[in-house]
């Protein structure tokens, strides 16, 4: 008897500490890791012209020529861009209707300017896809081997209790003995059936190019955002009936929707240290946070693909009107 109560003690440990383990990162991790980070940056987020580093144009949003012609979409994202001076310049030419070259001039270059943005968004959010399925493969994994265990574990809990009861009917022995092989495969069909929810699998993630964490301090380099996407998530935007930027709406969203954990809880802190740090121990469930504030991330900064096509748009709406007229 004295026996089975040690070996119901020893099973009951190696189950407890059995629930949760880490697993050690495939090489293939780190070398996907490497890659999301573009290689060569030397020329990335460049100034195009003296326009990049112009102070904000918002008294010029407000009293220049290009309010008249075109949208308050169109007349935000070029302030965003800080080439709200020159879409001002070309709405006076377009009204003129004296130098055509020059007009013409002045709308390429503003269409280079859009087009060297929209690779520059395009160029972020395909980094943050590729940190995307990082963590989604890494997630896949840890889950598969969760799901493993755990049907093994349910599966040794079917078996203890089918010989318990092979055991305790088929033998004519004392009822003392019966009831003490009974107690003892009761516990552990419970304790390993029970162990087959809880059951956690880890593994170290690491993320030293992070860019939540750059959103969360709100400190922006043009390692991580150009200046003109960095402007687009900062500034106050219309899409938002306070007024707020879109880092301020995304800020709120994570908190309202829980991904940080109880709001002054520990796991908050743990969390926030893991999500917006350079990386640590992840189970599955992390991971799937970290994919979700991510491509929330990315979401919001497509749209202001839709705000350049619009700027686009009325450019060469404009200038077909232009050729229609014969000038």
């Amino acid at each position: 008897m004295m026996r089975i109560c040690w070996l119901l003690l020893v099973v009951v440990h190696l189950s407890a500490n059995g629930c949760t383990s880490t697993l050690p990162p495939p090489k293939s991790t780190y070398t996907f890791d490497r890659g999301c980070t573009p290689q060569e940056a030397t020329f990335k987020n460049m100034p195009f012209s003296d326009a990049e580093t112009a102070p904000s144009s918002s008294e010029a949003t407000k009293d220049g020529e290009a309010k008249k012609y075109y949208s308050p979409i169109a007349i935000h994202i070029a302030d965003v861009m800080q080439v709200l001076p020159l879409l001002n310049r070309l709405a006076r030419l377009e009204r003129a209707h004296e130098d055509a070259d020059e007009v013409e001039r002045v709308r390429q270059k503003l269409l280079n300017m859009v087009q060297l943005a929209t690779l520059e968004v395009s160029s972020l959010v395909a980094e943050l896809e590729c940190e995307v399925h990082r963590a989604d493969e890494v997630q896949d994994r840890l889950k598969d081997i969760q799901f493993t265990r755990s049907m093994s574990q349910t599966l040794l809990a079917i078996v203890i209790g089918g010989f318990i009861d092979a055991v305790t009917g088929g033998f004519n022995i004392a009822t003392g003995a019966i009831n003490v092989i009974s107690v003892t495969g009761g516990t552990l069909e419970v304790l390993f059936g029970a162990s087959a929810n809880f059951t956690k699998v880890r593994q170290e993630f690491r993320h030293p190019h992070n860019h939540l964490e750059r959103i969360w301090i709100g400190d922006v380099s043009r390692e991580y955002y150009p200046p003109r996407v960095w402007r687009f998530l900062t500034w106050p935007n219309s899409r938002d009936q306070e007024g707020r930027s879109l880092r301020d709406v995304l800020i709120a969203t994570w908190q309202e929707e829980g991904r940080l954990g109880e709001p002054g809880s520990r796991r908050e802190q743990e969390r926030k240290s893991l999500l917006f740090g350079s990386g640590g121990i992840y189970d599955a469930d992390d991971l799937h946070i970290r994919e979700a504030m991510l491509q929330q991330l990315e979401s919001i900064i497509q749209l202001m693909h839709q705000d350049l096509e619009t700027l686009v748009r009325e450019l060469l709406i404009h200038q077909a009107m232009e050729e229609g007229d014969g000038t």
